[in-house]
């Protein structure tokens, strides 16, 4: 039987509290444990929603900004191939405990668009696009995700989206890209009487934070634009 893990204890190690060998027995045990990783996702998630609440809007990077989460993941899970066990945190991306990049192996990567900002949803596509052909130009496997709620619903909606287009001709070369809509944010637009009409092909799932956390738990790697 394993020792239960409190939550204090996942917050010290979240927060980077917990000294070497602490922390290598977590990631151990969060490595076997698959209610334990979710655990741990959600309270990081939890913790990642708080920090952005109050936290000042950032500026929108330059694409040029050596620091953009997609040319961290593109190097990590494209050109390194490695193993990866626990959180590798840059910006907004998180490493779950149970991914793996190593050759051979499908890459799965989750971008989240919570808020509408012009730059940053140009960020997101620009981001996916990295990601895709840097894993079609290397020859391995990846599936990408963009899940968008409250604000950041507009970039998947047919009739207030300004890159239906660009997101059209992204799909038709990437099969392996899904756009995945929040359904507590579209029930809440349709309950004000607002109509909702999403891009084509576009999946609707339980809440944002759902398919965050599910998809987490299967080893994807998320990232927050």
């Amino acid at each position: 039987m394993r020792p239960e893990v409190s939550d204090e204890q996942l917050n010290a190690f979240i927060d980077g509290e917990l000294d070497a060998a602490d922390r290598e027995r977590l990631l151990a045990a969060i490595a076997l444990d698959g209610e334990l990783a979710q655990r741990t996702c959600a309270l990081r998630l939890v913790k990642e929603q708080v920090r952005h609440a109050y936290a000042e809007s950032p500026a929108v990077r330059s694409r040029d900004d050596p620091a953009r989460p997609w040319r961290l993941l593109a190097s990590v899970l494209l050109l390194m191939g490695a193993v990866t066990v626990g959180w590798l945190a840059r910006d907004s991306v998180i490493t779950s405990p149970a991914a793996e990049a190593s050759k051979g192996e499908t890459a799965h990567v989750l971008l989240h668009l919570a808020d509408w900002d012009a730059g940053r949803a140009d960020a997101a596509l620009s981001d996916a696009e990295g990601l895709l052909r840097a894993a079609r130009d290397s020859g391995r496997a990846i599936e990408v995700e963009l899940v968008a709620n409250r604000g950041g619903l507009k970039l998947l909606r047919s009739d207030l989206s300004p890159h239906a287009k660009r997101i059209e001709r992204i799909r038709s070369e990437h099969p392996n890209f899904a756009l995945i809509a929040c359904g507590q944010t579209v029930e809440r637009l349709r309950d004000s009487g607002i109509e909702v009409r999403l891009l084509p092909g576009t999946r609707v799932a339980s809440s944002a934070l759902d398919q965050i956390v599910s998809r987490m738990s299967q080893g994807w790697n998320y990232v927050r634009i």
